[in-house]
């Protein structure tokens, strides 16, 4: 099936193309071609089984943004946000910019690229384009820090886990904009924090890992990045008390903290989170760093997590970017 704004493509918009493929019978595998564009809309993928390749330059770009009213007068709040959601298995994505331009502020608040309620799921030379709360990798936590259900898209399938891989890819944003509670691999990606509208620091991860679940995020040989005159970004914060975050072999920009990691000024979190670095190289002239006493630091990479390993008993990944 193909996507584009050629006389010849089955289908103009990429969502048209989706709901024809929901039709289709279940367990088969189905491709998706877009071609080279930019796609102005908010695309919902429900369906399983699915390989989406963008040829070319394909940017998927939208608006939506938390405190943004919707046809009941009431603001639609981080999850009515994605520019696109993903709710099925067996999921690729290559080539493909997905971006979210709302922008920032006191009355935009948090706006999704990216909302990734998949299990089993590759995506490969993506970018994921926002700022506060760019990339949620589903799923979550029992409930809101209010005791609430969450709201926003619809999901049509719960996923008790849900496993990721990102290869060669690139995210930016300023505050939580890889945040979530699933099992995902990070390989040989930009990392890249922008400027926060309030000039308060910024913060790449806020994972919410569930306590049972042996693994959070890794983030193997990337590169920390950052807009010029950002500093005083966190590793991460535990969006949930159990959240765990592994950096391996990764080089980071002097934007970094000093102390690397927050407790979301909480500090019994301090005794449940499990945060890692494994020969993490610093910035020339800024090596010798002291991180927060209650994560854990090593000079080299031994003992330290191996995709082969991370995704033992799954039978979705197929190679690319291992070591």
């Amino acid at each position: 099936m193909l996507v584009g704004h050629e006389a010849f493509c089955d289908y103009r918009t990429i969502q048209e193309a989706v709901d024809a493929l929901e039709r289709r019978p279940q367990k088969q595998m189905d491709t998706l071609y877009i071609l080279s564009g930019l796609y102005e809309e908010n695309v919902r993928i429900y369906r399983s089984d699915l390989t989406v390749i963008g040829l070319g330059q394909v940017e998927i770009r939208g608006s939506l943004y938390a405190r943004q009213l919707g046809q009941n007068g009431r603001e639609i709040g981080t999850f009515g946000t994605p520019t696109l959601f993903l709710g099925g298995s067996r999921l690729t994505v290559e080539n493909i910019t997905v971006s979210n331009r709302a922008g920032q502020g006191e009355g935009i608040g948090q706006a999704v690229a990216v909302y990734a309620h998949c299990d089993e799921a590759v995506f490969r030379n993506c970018a994921f384009k926002g700022y506060q709360d760019t990339l949620f990798t589903g799923p979550f936590p029992p409930a809101t820090k209010e005791g609430r259900a969450f709201e926003g898209v619809p999901l049509k399938e719960e996923h008790d886990r849900c496993r990721q891989l990102y290869l060669h890819c690139y995210i930016e944003g300023t505050v939580d904009f890889i945040f979530g509670g699933a099992a995902a691999w990070f390989e040989e990606c930009e990392i890249r924090s922008l400027k926060h509208w309030g000039g308060g620091p910024g913060y790449i991860t806020a994972a919410s890992t569930p306590r049972e679940q042996r693994d959070g995020y890794v983030f193997s040989h990337c590169y920390l990045t950052a807009e010029e005159g950002v500093n005083e970004v966190y590793l991460g914060r535990p969006w949930r008390e159990y959240a765990k975050t592994d950096f391996v072999n990764c080089i980071m920009g002097s934007h970094i903290h000093p102390l690397g990691w927050d407790n979301w000024g909480n500090p019994a979190n301090e005794s449940t989170v499990r945060y890692r670095e494994y020969s993490s190289r610093p910035e020339s002239g800024h090596a010798g760093v002291r991180r927060a006493d209650w994560t854990e630091s090593y000079e080299s990479d031994q003992g330290g997590p191996h995709m082969e390993e991370f995704f033992s008993g799954s039978n979705f990944y197929h190679g690319g970017g291992s070591r």
